[in-house]
């Protein structure tokens, strides 16, 4: 294999692997560690790649959580879009879930306004908990377990356990990453068996994410896109993507203000 070629099939790993080590693309590879971390260099010098310790992973990828307080001012007006369509399919003496994120949180700053006499709400997030705590017309149920101070959210495993007891109308479900080829990812176990059990305890469920989440991943494999019933996002997706999102089973909203 020519040096060139060896280089976009190492590319075309960490793409579609995302965080591989240097031992790993020499054994796929059939080629020492050394050259390896040569080519690895290469590559990140031609901004293909991005490298870590011990190995590279692609730029697309997002290993850890990004705070709370910076995602609570990404992309508003689009997660305001989405929220608003998503507010069309919650009816009357429904039982949802909002998973944690700033994107449900729009939601839920709709739900007191809908014309609405009675619904229920779980959340792991504690500040949807309490934004909807006061409303007399909205049961709200706080599923308990280890608030994680990053995404300020209960997700571990008693978490889990309290919504397997559970069965929802529907099940809002956010993210901080996604794509039509590697699906919904997310940075913990914890977080992909919460989101997981969300949508194994709903009749219906949503993705909500926008745009600028879209061709990027993280480690951990929450869902294929074609599990959910629908997919709410705004229109700065690509014309590709919209493509491939259509060519799924779910339905694609694109919502525009």
């Amino acid at each position: 294999m020519l040096p060139a070629e060896r280089r976009r099939e190492m590319a075309r790993l960490i793409k579609n692997r995302g965080a591989v080590n240097t031992r790993e693309l020499a054994e796929a590879l059939g080629i020492s560690t050394m050259t390896v971390r040569r080519d690895l260099k290469l590559l990140e010098e031609r901004n293909q790649l991005e490298l870590t310790w011990g190995g590279a992973v692609p730029l697309s990828f997002e290993a850890n959580d990004i705070p709370r307080a910076r995602k609570a001012v990404s992309m508003l007006e689009a997660k305001q879009v989405i929220a608003r369509a998503a507010c069309q399919f919650i009816k009357n003496e429904d039982f949802i879930a909002l998973d944690a994120g700033t994107t449900s949180l729009e939601l839920a700053r709709l739900l007191p306004a809908l014309p609405l006499t009675s619904l229920g709400v779980v959340t792991p997030d504690l500040e949807i908990a309490l934004l909807l705590s006061g409303c007399d017309h909205i049961s709200v149920f706080l599923s308990g377990g280890l608030i994680d101070p990053v995404s300020r959210a209960c997700n571990d495993s008693d978490a889990v356990a309290y919504l397997r007891g559970l069965r929802l109308t529907m099940a809002f479900v956010g993210t901080n990453v996604w794509d039509a080829h590697h699906g919904i990812t997310t940075s913990t176990s914890a977080k992909m068996h919460y989101k997981r059990q969300l949508m194994t305890s709903a009749d219906k469920t949503f993705l909500l994410a926008d745009a600028s989440k879209y061709a990027k991943f993280s480690p951990w494999l929450v869902a294929g896109v074609e599990r959910f019933d629908h997919i709410i996002t705004d229109s700065g997706l690509t014309a590709e993507a919209r493509a491939a999102l259509e060519a799924a089973p779910a339905h694609l909203i694109i919502a525009d203000a």
